[in-house]
């Protein structure tokens, strides 16, 4: 089977960094690899309201597709399938890729020390002091979200295949039934907050993002999940309606409290209810009415990925000429948006049909597309 709802939320998270990261570039409470002297108000308020849920989206969606990826595989083809859909992509997207980024936002600090290659050797692959990147040194990047997905994937493995037997040989068992219970499902946001508490790199949460990847492997092993998230969603859009004027309110509330402030603790609670309640909607009416696709939902899924790992590197390039183009903010972050969205889609065509390209991009082969075609594996 095929889940097409949970490609549909896929694509609709990857495809929303495209006005997210565009946006970063105005804005006013952090710096940027390209950074606009003029910042939007509009900007950063869309960047608050989507923050709590739609990185949590992506690794909720990694982990449904993991149970029906591992439907189809052992522990030894899933890792492999890992290793060269993840890691591969990881090693050349940091090689490759992510300097371009740090390159840019060099050349508009007026900082760089020679052309782009002496950049890399003395400046990129040398410099570890932030981890951010934005200012031209060694990152990730946007490829974090990747090497935390690889991590997790391996480091959950064995658990994953614990669960699959059990599942087969016993049944869900009382806890696989409680994903099955809508207070449950929404009562995870206190785990989840949580988990916050924990260590985390250079701001990014292994844990939390760990554990919305185990939620959703836990949702999908229970089908009847499904439908009872169906069941609850009106009740999630309310819950969801009335936290986000109290969350909005609390992040600029309790600006300069302490991590462990009372302030800080009641605003992390009401976010992580937020983001869950606003998840369970997405899931909900995506089950309902978006559990179809054609030769659109086709093509997006290919896309998809690679386009992902293209597009911030593209889009670095692409805002550092548009902010010299014009000054006026809305046509900036259009412009941004578009350009950047058909630039990646351009490469992606051209690059797709070079073997090395797509080993690069994480593109799967012609052939081996046509084997699994219709079968689970909704990963990257």
């Amino acid at each position: 089977m095929r889940r097409k709802d949970i490609d549909w939320l896929r694509i609709f998270g990857i495809f929303l960094l495209f006005p997210f990261h565009a946006a970063r570039v105005f804005d006013s409470r952090e710096f940027n690899y390209i950074h606009s002297s003029v910042t939007s108000s509009a900007c950063v308020t869309f960047m608050n309201v989507i923050w709590p849920w739609f990185m949590p989206l992506m690794f909720l969606v990694s982990g449904i597709a993991s149970w029906y990826a591992l439907q189809n595989k052992n522990a030894v083809s899933y890792f492999k399938e890992r290793f060269f859909r993840l890691f591969i992509p990881l090693i050349f997207g940091i090689i490759l890729i992510v300097p371009i980024q740090g390159y840019m936002a060099r050349l508009q600090q007026e900082t760089l020390n020679g052309g782009y290659f002496n950049y890399l050797f003395t400046q990129f692959f040398t410099d570890f002091s932030d981890i951010t990147g934005y200012h031209g040194t060694f990152t990730p990047g946007h490829l974090w979200f990747i090497l935390y997905l690889f991590i997790l994937s391996c480091m959950f493995l064995p658990l994953f295949i614990h669960i699959k037997h059990y599942r087969q040989n016993k049944g869900i068992g009382f806890f696989g039934h409680l994903f099955d219970k809508g207070w449950f499902l929404v009562f995870l946001f206190v785990p989840i907050t949580i988990s916050e508490a924990l260590p985390d790199i250079a701001g990014k949460s292994p844990f939390f993002y760990g554990l919305y990847f185990v939620i959703g492997f836990l949702i999908a092993s229970n089908e009847k999940s499904f439908k009872t998230i169906e069941n609850i969603r009106w009740w999630s859009v309310g819950i969801m309606a009335l936290s986000i004027p109290i969350y909005l309110f609390l992040h600029n509330y309790t600006k300069g409290f302490g991590d462990f402030a009372w302030e800080t603790i009641l605003f992390a609670f009401v976010r992580n209810l937020y983001a869950i309640t606003a998840l369970m909607v997405m899931l909900a009416f995506a089950y309902k009415y978006f559990n179809r696709g054609g030769k659109v939902l086709k093509y997006l899924n290919k896309a998809a990925f690679p386009v992902y790992i293209l597009h911030q590197s593209v889009m670095m390039v692409i805002a550092y000429y548009v902010l010299q183009w014009t000054n006026n903010i809305l046509s900036q972050f259009i412009l941004i948006v578009l350009l950047t969205l058909i630039a990646c889609l351009v490469l992606f065509e051209l690059f797709r049909h070079f073997t090395f390209l797509r080993i690069i991009l994480g593109i799967k082969e012609p052939k081996k597309e046509q084997v699994i075609e219709g079968s689970a594996s909704l990963h990257p």
